[in-house]
């Protein structure tokens, strides 16, 4: 049999192109090995996907240097990242990169070889529980079942949630391997390098492109965090992609969180997801909605809230008051012009705040210098604006000046009032050491232009409701939202009730929209392309709308405008944006695309 002698190799571009290489006589070359070549006069580094007899052009440069001693990327993942180019707009050459530490995308030496592995059943489960606890109390015996056969790869949605978890991984599985993007280059690489056979992985979503050959099982906890979407290049979610990998590998997924996500909640009433349910029946309505309809002056501390606080502290219980913005004041103006001040890299209002004595952005983090005289008239004093967390302490204080209050990142134990934004939340351990909550900004998490808003306020209320041993109050001008209706019943009524609603307006799961938000330097321009790509998707008979100022509309120096595209069928709508977005790949102007 002829040998062959021509190489085909991907690079990490968006051209969807493999390009030819001759294979040097002396050279044992197999798919799947990384290789250094000649690439627009610059040594690059390649993977050879494939093999071919003869070649269109007649003067190929031959390959000058084997990377790997074996293949460092298998068969199963060539197919793998194969299958995540048909439904995101990226190149498999770009994909079978993302599977590569940083390390090895240089022109650097592997010696190890990897076993690869295949299972025998896909499925898919939701473990609904409590909390993280409750939850890996179910799975864990799953993973040292699935440990005697291989690896098992556990999914974290922030890093601190992430460490504080490993600490009780830890007590039961001695051995734990951590990945994820703030580690340095080379720990990223020696981790990888350990994970390769029969280990458990603690990572964040870039794990699942570092994943061993002979994974078992994949578990991802909290399923329902915002942080599993990747909104920039790569966009992805974490779950699509390790559906398709479980999938792919005939393997189990597990799915867990205190409430599942709308679109998966979808799947289990098609019985497509087994639901695994843990969670505790509580014995009484926890969430007391209070009508602030009857008030005339929208004032944050009302005399309901006054009285209610007052009747606690009274009877020593902790209270906890959820206001969701940080700082003193919203934003920065003078008292005779008017003028705002804005973050001079994004078109966001500056947030004053004390503990920094300076305003600052809520974007970038940009910190800006505030004098007390306004530095566009020079004649009128600086007002601060808006009502902050910091700002909400000190009129605490004014009603109740012997009342110990503190924030909750600097709380004591004989504090009686705690104030606190959602990060509390973030917290792997649901500290419930607190009486009574008050929610004072319910109306400004519906009121956002986002058709998940509703659902997402249902899952902060829950999520909340675990922290206190008495009662959540929910402040609101708006006590006929149908988020109330069934707050304190089956969850499931409430799903029932979104599911409805979503499939009269065609929205996911019975539709699909895409949000095209693009950013570049020059505003003209960014809009002439834009209004160019409405024209070309409207072409192509989808719904569209747009283009749409981002807030803010400067972001780090770069203006943004956003379309929105709604379509019925999901392979479609991606195949169509990934065709009509190629010709921006390699411009200035850069994209990101949200698909729900």
């Amino acid at each position: 049999m002829k040998r062959l002698k021509i190489a085909r190799v991907v690079f990490p571009i968006g051209l969807g192109k493999e390009f030819d290489y001759l294979v040097p006589e002396s050279m044992n070359l197999k798919k799947g090995m990384r290789v250094l070549v000649d690439f627009k006069n610059k040594k690059k580094v390649a993977i050879v996907v494939g093999f071919k007899r003869e070649s269109l052009y007649p003067q190929l440069k031959p390959i000058k240097e084997i990377l790997d001693r074996f293949p460092s990327l298998s068969e199963e993942k060539i197919k793998f990242a194969k299958n995540l180019s048909k439904i995101y707009p990226y190149t498999y050459g770009e994909f079978l990169f993302m599977m590569l530490p940083p390390y090895l995308k240089k022109a650097k030496r592997l010696e190890a070889s990897f076993l690869s592995k295949e299972g025998s059943e896909f499925k898919v489960s939701f473990v609904k529980a409590d909390s993280f606890l409750e939850r890996y109390s179910f799975w864990k015996e799953k993973i040292k079942k699935k440990l005697k056969e291989g690896s098992v790869l556990i999914f974290f949605p922030q890093i601190s949630y992430l460490e504080e978890a490993r600490k009780v991984i830890t007590l039961d599985f001695k051995e734990v391997e951590i990945i994820h993007r703030q580690q340095k280059e080379k720990e990223i690489f020696n981790n990888w390098l350990k994970s390769r056979r029969r280990s458990l992985i603690l990572s964040t979503r870039v794990g699942i492109f570092y994943y061993p050959e002979d994974l078992t099982l994949i578990v991802i906890e909290e399923e329902n965090s915002l942080y599993y979407f990747q909104e920039e290049k790569p966009f992805h979610h974490l779950v699509d992609v390790a559906s398709i990998l479980a999938k792919q590998k005939r393997i189990e997924l597990i799915l867990a969180a205190d409430y599942p996500t709308i679109s998966t909640y979808y799947l289990i009433k098609k019985k497509k997801i087994d639901l695994i349910d843990k969670s505790k029946k509580k014995k009484k309505e926890l969430i007391k909605i209070i009508d602030l309809g009857n008030y005339q002056k929208k004032r944050i501390i009302n005399p309901l809230l006054g009285e209610l606080l007052r009747k606690n502290i009274e009877e020593d219980k902790s209270c906890l008051i959820l206001w969701n913005k940080k700082g003193f004041s919203t934003f920065v103006t003078c008292s005779v012009c008017g003028y705002i001040y804005k973050c001079q890299r994004c078109y966001s209002y500056l947030k004053f705040s004390f503990k920094e004595g300076k305003g600052v952005c809520p974007y970038c983090g940009k910190k800006t210098e505030i004098g007390q005289v306004c530095s566009k008239c020079k004649t009128g004093y600086i007002k601060m604006v808006g009502l902050g967390i910091e700002k909400l302490r000190m009129i605490l204080k004014r009603y109740f000046p012997q009342t110990r209050i503190e924030e909750w990142e600097k709380r004591t134990s004989n504090a009686k009032i705690i104030l606190s934004t959602s990060k509390i939340l973030s917290s792997l351990y649901q500290d419930s050491s607190f009486s009574v909550g008050f929610i004072l900004d319910i109306d400004s998490w519906l009121s956002r232009l986002n058709y998940e808003a509703t659902f997402e306020s249902f899952v902060y209320l829950k999520k909340l409701s675990y922290l206190f041993t008495d009662n959540l109050y929910v402040f609101t001008y708006n006590k006929n939202h149908y988020l109330f209706e069934n707050i304190n019943e089956d969850w499931r009524k409430f799903y029932e009730k979104e599911l409805s609603l979503r499939k009269k307006l065609k929205l996911s799961p019975f539709g699909i929209i895409a949000k095209i938000t693009t950013r570049a330097k020059n505003e003209n321009k960014l809009l002439e392309k834009m209004k160019n790509l409405y024209n070309k998707l409207k072409g192509r008979g989808l719904e569209v709308y747009g283009p749409f100022k981002e807030y803010p509309f400067k972001l780090r120096g770069k203006f943004r405008y956003s379309l929105i595209v709604k379509a019925k069928k999901g392979y479609f709508l991606r195949k169509v944006i990934k065709e009509e977005t190629a010709v921006y790949r390699s411009s200035h102007l850069k994209s990101a695309i949200v698909i729900k």
